[in-house]
This record gives C-alpha cells, sequence and structure tokens, in this order.
C-alpha cells in the first residue's frame, strides 16, 4: 500500500522548492512564517497601506510600520490586528450586499429588510478612506464605533429605538471591534462594566467566544449572545482573512518581519526590478509624516 504526504509547498520560477511544510501541520498547527509571507503577505502589505496608512519611509529608505509599541506586545498587536479586522468587515459590507445586510442590522439591532440595508453602506471611523473622503466622521479615537453606516444624503444610521416613548432622542448605529487571543483577559471586563452602545464583533485567535458567552452567563446571568457576536456567524470568509494575517502582525509588531519582507519573492527570487517596482507603487500611497498612536 503507497503512502502520500500532502504539503504546502513554495517554489522559486525554476521550480526549486524554497519552503515546504505538511499540509496537517500547516493548518491544524504552528504554521510557517515564511509560507504565510508567500500566501498573505502581500495583501497584508496593501492593506496597512491603503486602508491604515500605517506604512511609512524611514529615513534610512526602508518601509516600516508606524506605530508606537507599547510595554505589552499583545495589546499593540491585538489593537492593530482590531483595526485590520474593521478595515475587512467594512471592505466586505461595501463589496457584498448580503454581509452588509446582516452587520447592519446588527448594529441597528433591528433585522433590516434588504433594501433598507442597500440604502446605507458602511464607514469605518478610523480609515484612511474615511479620512480623506468623510472627514467629520473620521474619528480613530472613537471609543464606541469603530464602523457606522450612512447612506447618499450624509445621514447616518441610528438603532432602533429603545424607549418606545421617545421621540427625540436616538442612537447612532455602529460596531465595536475587538481583537484578540485572551478574551477572558482584554474583553469580558468591558462587557461586564456595561462599556459600550453597540454591539461587539468579536475575532477571537484562541476561539474562546464561547467560554466568555458562558462566564457571562454563570457570572451576571445575563444572556448577551446579541451583544457580542462571532464574526464567523456573519462573514465567514472575512473572518478566514482575517487570522490569515495574525502571524504576520505578530512578527512585525515582534520586530522579526519587515513590513517590505511582505512583497511576495522579492528576496528569494533575486528579482530586484519586480521589488524596486512594488515598492515605488507602495511607496506612491505612503503620508511620509503618518503615525498612528495605538
Amino acid at each position: 500500500m503507497n503512502n502520500y504526504d500532502v504539503d504546502i509547498v513554495v517554489s522559486d520560477g525554476n521550480g526549486k522548492i524554497i519552503h515546504s511544510q505538511p499540509f496537517d501541520e500547516f493548518t491544524y498547527g504552528t504554521k510557517n512564517i515564511e509560507i504565510q509571507k508567500v500566501m498573505y503577505g502581500r495583501q497584508l502589505l496593501d492593506l496597512l497601506v491603503d486602508d491604515l496608512n500605517v506604512i511609512r519611509y524611514s529615513e534610512n529608505r526602508r518601509l516600516i510600520l508606524g506605530v508606537i509599541l507599547q510595554s505589552d506586545i499583545n495589546r499593540t498587536a491585538m489593537q492593530l490586528l482590531g483595526r485590520i479586522a474593521e478595515t475587512i468587515i467594512v471592505r466586505n459590507c461595501n463589496r457584498d450586499c448580503a454581509v452588509n445586510q446582516r452587520y447592519f442590522s446588527i448594529a441597528r439591532k433591528k433585522r433590516a429588510k434588504q433594501k433598507t440595508a442597500d440604502k446605507f453602506f458602511a464607514l469605518g471611523t478610523g480609515l484612511n478612506y474615511t479620512k480623506i473622503n468623510y472627514s467629520k466622521h473620521y474619528n480613530p479615537s472613537d471609543t464606541q464605533r469603530d464602523i457606522i453606516w450612512i447612506n447618499d444624503n450624509s445621514e447616518l444610521a441610528i438603532m432602533k429605538n429603545q424607549d418606545e416613548y421617545s421621540t427625540t432622542s436616538a442612537k447612532i448605529a455602529g460596531l465595536q471591534i475587538k481583537a484578540t487571543k485572551d478574551g477572558i483577559k482584554y474583553v469580558l471586563p468591558d462587557i461586564i462594566q456595561d462599556r459600550y452602545d453597540v454591539p461587539i464583533i468579536y475575532f477571537d485567535i484562541e476561539n474562546d467566544y464561547h467560554k466568555i458567552l458562558s462566564k457571562i452567563y454563570k457570572d451576571t446571568n445575563l444572556d448577551l449572545e446579541y451583544d457580542i457576536i462571532h464574526p464567523n456567524e456573519i462573514d465567514p470568509r472575512g473572518y478566514d482573512e482575517f487570522l490569515h494575517y495574525v502571524d504576520l502582525v505578530y512578527a512585525m509588531v515582534n520586530g522579526k518581519l519587515h513590513p517590505e519582507d511582505l512583497i511576495v519573492g522579492a528576496n528569494n527570487s533575486g528579482d530586484l526590478l519586480m521589488k524596486n517596482a512594488l515598492l515605488s507603487t507602495t511607496l506612491s500611497n505612503i503620508n511620509k509624516s503618518n503615525r498612528i498612536l495605538i
């Protein structure tokens, strides 16, 4: 009987294998960062440049990640990952009307008809697109809403009126985005303290979403299933994309990976012409003075 091995393989232009890893190990274990870099690196770089504008050009002519590192590396990484998750949600809402309808309904705390949701599009309060095109709604330090919805008349979507007797007040619909490896430490306290007016979309990296729900119910007897929602229930492809970037982001925050390393094949193939062309394209989109504080 023949035995077969299934591997993830990266080869150069001549067919020479540069990196390889058993499929099961790559899928379920610790992934080879070099393979991840080839598979997802350029995608992540485009997101960091175009959507978040957190890549800048250093004095020694290198691309660097323009973030200020906190003493807790996990906190730095999870805040950047939260912004990446925000970008993925906004982009997918504006590309897929079904995804938009589902997230829009969660933000309003009321199931929206498709024709109603289609009148509104998502904006990230900390994204570069919002800064350029809707500056009055750009607020990267907003402690409540990472994502809001607006229509062509620049009117913001509002939440379902929680007070049926009120005709003069309303809350702006929105979503708070969280991403972390330890939701018990970093997310649960905010929920217990009822910190947010809007639902939380929780990108759990270590699969602890249901653990948090169980602990909340055990400690408070409150069912908050509709106040903290897992993105896999709304947009599985978006959640999978997010997970592709986690190791790469941690490697950059730890200084083990540089943004220009995300450019596929530039070093391994020796194709300096390709690398220079990609760098030139990237640099043309960079605000060199930009820095984000996280």
